[in-house]
């Protein structure tokens, strides 16, 4: 096994704290412990956990995608259920087809594995509309997964419940699975588009509390699928982490057993924070982006070179974008990632540090 670097993960290693202003993030302001209001889990067994996950946090995951309880196993975090779930499903030279642009584990990971990965863009010029036409063309009978992210990240498009079933019922056709990261379906807010774990023994969901949860560093995140997919998945994390940490888990059931207050504080961020981005572009000829009414990320598209728009951002006004070449192994490089869920007046700042270098680069 070789994986490809994780460049997007370390491009953050050292302009990370106060020094500078980060308006690339995808996840939601941190909840604190100080929110967690004196919370402190004291009744359980710190010396064995059960595989599968805490069971309340099972059943409530399990009700969040419409599914029973033994079709759920909690990981630690999206990264390891990304990771068990291409083990166990994905061999040398078999084909995946991913989307892009997206995140780049869930097109790297099947490659560390000996995978041929097949990347199918789409066109922000028709609002990142989804094409299973170019999916059936880039698979092959050697294909075993499908892979797509629901909202998409980086922009923040949806995949309704036509698309999610034609691209299952193609997956049935080529005796493969799909793989969907809905870690940001939460934040389509009041009308999140279906988890595809509810639709077939196909269909395989994976989520997390780190995104719209504000969560990150618990470190915990789920996988759902059918109980003969999940068998095959816990024979490879046996050897990775053998189950997520009990205390972790502990706290993210309590923020699930809370998702509608979650999901309110989220909205009222991102709320704000798109209402500043609409004002950065309205006057920023330079950059383009139809802001979505959902999702909590935006990918726009920029006249300027992005290559430099990055680096005088860093240089000069100690701001930080995600770079479009982190989405795709080719293309997007004339784009861009912001997140809208930082704390506002750190993301007004952002912004106008990100005018003003346009400007300089126009």
């Amino acid at each position: 096994m070789r994986f490809p670097p994780f460049e997007h993960l370390h491009f953050y290693d050292d302009l990370s704290g106060p020094k500078f202003l980060n308006i690339s993030y995808s996840d939601i302001t941190p909840f604190t412990i100080r929110e967690f209001d004196g919370y402190l889990p004291t009744k359980f067994d710190l010396s064995w956990g059960d595989v599968a996950g805490m069971p309340s946090l099972r059943r409530r995951v399990a009700a969040l995608h419409g599914v029973p309880r033994e079709n759920v196993l909690i990981t630690t975090g999206a990264t390891e259920a990304n990771f068990v779930v291409n083990a166990a499903l994905v061999g040398p030279h078999q084909r995946v087809v991913v989307d892009a642009p997206m995140y780049s584990p869930l097109r790297d990971c099947p490659r560390g594995f000996g995978a041929d990965v097949i990347e199918v863009a789409r066109d922000c010029r028709d609002g990142w509309a989804f094409d299973i036409d170019r999916f059936r063309k880039a698979a092959n009978r050697r294909t075993r997964l499908l892979v797509v992210c629901n909202l998409n990240n980086p922009t923040s498009a949806r995949l309704g419940r036509a698309e999610l079933r034609e691209l299952l019922d193609f997956a049935g056709e080529l005796d493969a699975h799909l793989l969907v990261d809905e870690t940001f379906r939460d934040l389509a807010f009041s009308d999140p588009p279906p988890s595809i774990a509810s639709f077939g023994p196909r269909g395989i969901a994976m989520s997390t509390v780190s995104k719209m949860y504000g969560l990150g560093m618990l470190k915990v995140g789920w996988i759902v699928a059918r109980p003969e997919v999940l068998r095959r998945v816990l024979g490879v994390r046996d050897y990775t982490t053998g189950n997520a940490p009990p205390l972790a888990q502990a706290f993210a059931d309590w923020a699930v057993k809370r998702r509608d207050f979650f999901v309110r504080r989220a909205r009222a961020i991102v709320r704000r924070n798109r209402a500043l981005l609409q004002e950065t572009l309205d006057g920023t000829p330079a950059l383009h982006a139809d802001l979505p009414e959902i999702g909590n990320v935006v990918f726009p598209h920029s006249d300027v070179n992005v290559t430099k728009l990055e680096k005088l951002l860093i240089r000069k006004y100690r701001t930080v974008i995600a770079h479009g070449r982190y989405f795709a192994a080719r293309g997007f490089r004339d784009h861009f990632r912001l997140g809208l869920g930082g704390k506002t007046p750190v993301f007004r700042r952002g912004l106008a540090n990100l005018r003003r270098a346009v400007g300089e680069l126009t």
